[in-house]
């Protein structure tokens, strides 16, 4: 009995350890299907009760209380199921609590790359990979990348992860793809300036972080849709800068786009040094007029303005406090806190540099307004000594003098900076409008700021030649502003003045009319109205009555002056009697919509209108030493530089041509 009740004791405890077993798998099994169910749900997102999205495909599926369809969807799909087994069984064969615990670390591990990427990804269609190799491609002439980023690490692994089937292209390959979308690009562009009337150049001279020197030639001209348009033609390595090497240069790049010398009106370069030999050379060989790039001349106005003895020490020593402040922390943390007490804590000192003057505006009006805490901390000299200098009050006036000057220029540069005034249109009022407010800045006759104001009206009238009537004929920018509705009336001319451009204007559409295009337009109207004439007087015949002739009518009011007037003359007087634009007035939209009404002088505002005041973006002539694209430009390898910065500037509006004329 005794060894009975043992036998029932030991098979009841056996008993009670399998249940035990079982409970303690069931719990594991409970266990690792939460865990599966929560890993599933990383790769779902919930849409409503009844529908999720696959987050890896982006495919909707149903969904009924249970994440199996969703896990059989990972694993045919996706190929995820082995990494779904290999986490349950290795969480399977730890204890309930460290599985607990590796499912908080898990929660909150990273996932690698490694464990996402699919192991047997399909290979990509054709056309999907024509999709990524030309996004790749957009990537370099857009963003202005070398070549060779496709070799970086980080891409070859950002790409492997998104389209794991995707062979990354080779330099090699998409160089010659860089090759053959800049062919067909400069094809398009090509037969584009087929079409255009006029066309006007300009030359950007830049240089690398390679010191190497280069020359881009851009295209200027007015589209179809009354748009300025600014197309890179050409990038080369500058070895000469002579005016005879540049001429030259030019030709050879209209002859590669099949552009006639003819077809050149103007060219706007930024060679002020050489400004004259430039201009006689390639009027005398090319017949083209020259501009130099309102921009660079402006500066050197203003540079030259300022070369006075009083105003060098100042500005000198207003640089020598921004630095101070700039360079060190103990003078920056008790300005800070002086500013923070005059609320005026957002705003910090400017320093300027050498190549922009309106930076120069900037640090005087910044230093001025900051003038009694900069002066404060200053005078607290902790140390015993003065480690900078302060301006005394005579140059603090100075300062003061000199900001409303400076500030006239800035507004001058402001407004040719707007879109609108983007032409060399607005260039000539500006500079006369300038040149009267300068005057009003009063003084006495031995005050410095005085003599700098005269200075800079003394070079602006110099460089531009505004007080010779002979010199001012021959610009293009008077024919400009003749032809803008908003500077027709050319008040800062005289009469006389206004009365040769006028005639001018005239001849110039006489010229227009002798084409053999426009005779042949003006060929077939007449024989439209001779035909015309010879049915009315059929049908008159036929009726048998008889009307007077135009001709007859003069024995009662004499000539008319209209009848023997031109029609293309007509239409520039018809013009004249518009009535003034305002100066907000885009002169582009205007023309847009008066077009119809007096096309041939529209063809000449076409011609002229087109015409930059600046050789670059007026926006980086007058404010920006360089911006974000132009430090990136520098940083390229003169291999295919040429390419990718006409892709850059061209490709959007090549694509929106194609666009607009389908």
């Amino acid at each position: 009995m005794v060894l009975q009740s043992y036998h029932l004791a030991r098979d009841g405890s056996v008993g009670s350890r399998r249940r035990k077993e079982t409970e303690l798998n069931y719990a594991r099994a409970s266990q690792v299907s939460c865990q599966e169910k929560s890993q599933t749900w990383d790769f779902f997102k919930k849409l409503n009760e009844r529908c999720v999205e696959c987050s890896l495909c982006r495919k909707q599926l149903c969904y009924h209380n249970s994440a199996t369809s969703l896990r059989e969807h990972l694993r045919r799909k996706h190929n995820l199921s082995e990494l779904d087994l290999r986490q349950s069984q290795d969480e399977g064969s730890s204890s309930s609590e460290s599985m607990g615990q590796e499912l908080e670390v898990k929660k909150n591990k990273p996932v690698s790359i490694s464990e996402l990427v699919l192991h047997d990804a399909k290979a990509c269609s054709e056309k999907r990979e024509e999709v990524i190799s030309n996004l790749i491609l957009g990537m370099v002439f857009r963003d202005l990348q070398p070549i060779s980023f496709v070799n970086n690490e980080g891409f070859k692994r950002l790409l492997g992860f998104l389209e794991p089937g995707y062979k990354i292209p080779s330099s090699v390959h998409l160089t010659a793809s860089l090759r053959h979308k800049y062919a067909v690009a400069k094809l398009q562009l090509e037969h584009y300036l087929h079409s255009v009337p006029s066309l006007t150049l300009s030359t950007d001279t830049w240089t690398s972080q390679g010191k190497q020197t280069y020359l881009t030639v851009v295209g200027h001209f007015i589209d179809c849709r009354w748009r300025l348009a600014r197309c890179v033609l050409k990038t080369t390595p500058q070895y000469n800068p002579a005016p005879d090497y540049i001429g030259e240069l030019l030709y050879s790049v209209i002859s590669e786009f099949g552009v006639s010398c003819k077809a050149v009106n103007c060219v706007v370069h930024d060679s002020a040094g050489n400004l004259m030999s430039s201009s006689r050379l390639l009027q005398e060989r090319f017949g083209w007029s020259s501009l130099c790039c309102a921009g660079r001349m402006l500066q050197l106005c203003i540079k030259l303005g300022l070369q006075v003895e009083q105003v060098q020490h100042t500005l000198s020593v207003a640089r020598r406090i921004v630095n101070h402040f700039v360079h060190s922390a103990r003078a920056n943390a008790e300005l800070s806190t002086k500013l923070a007490e005059m609320n005026k804590e957002r705003l910090v000192l400017v320093i300027d540099t050498a190549t922009r003057w309106s930076s120069t505006f900037d640090m005087c009006e910044r230093l001025l307004e900051l003038r009694w805490a900069v002066s404060m901390v200053l005078e607290e000299d902790r140390t015993g000594h003065m480690t900078v200098e302060n301006l005394s009050d005579h140059q603090w006036k100075l300062l003061q003098d000199l900001l409303p000057v400076l500030k006239t220029l800035k507004v001058a540069s402001s407004f040719l900076s707007e879109e609108h005034n983007a032409s060399v249109s607005s260039l000539v009022p500006c500079l006369h409008g300038v040149m009267t407010a300068l005057m009003q800045h009063h003084g006495d006759p031995g005050c410095i700021v005085k003599a700098v104001s005269a200075k800079i009206r003394t070079e602006i009238a110099k460089r531009w030649r505004l007080p010779d009537d002979d010199e001012m004929m021959e610009s293009p920018a008077i024919v400009a502003s003749f032809l803008d509705p908003r500077f027709k009336d050319l008040r800062f001319l005289s009469a006389d003045m206004r009365d040769k451009v006028h005639n001018k204007v005239k001849n110039m559409l006489s010229s227009a009319v002798a084409s053999p295009r426009s005779r042949s337009s003006s060929s077939s109207s007449d024989e439209h109205s001779i035909t015309d004439h010879e049915q009315g007087s059929k049908q008159r015949s036929r009726k048998g009555g008889r009307r007077p002739s135009q001709c007859e009518y003069d024995l009662l009011f004499g000539e008319d002056p209209i009848e023997r007037m031109p029609e293309i003359h007509q239409q520039l007087e018809s013009y004249l009697a518009e009535p003034l634009r305002k100066r907000n007035t885009n002169p582009f939209d205007w023309w847009k919509n008066n077009e119809h009404r007096f096309p041939a002088v529209a063809n000449l505002a076409k011609q002229y209108l087109a015409i930059p005041a600046t050789s670059v973006s007026a926006t980086r002539a007058f404010f920006c030493s360089s911006s974000i694209p132009d430090q990136t430009r520098s940083a390229l390898l003169p291999d295919n530089i040429d390419q990718i910065l006409f892709l850059h500037k061209n490709f959007d509006y090549i694509e929106s041509l194609k666009r607009y004329r389908q």
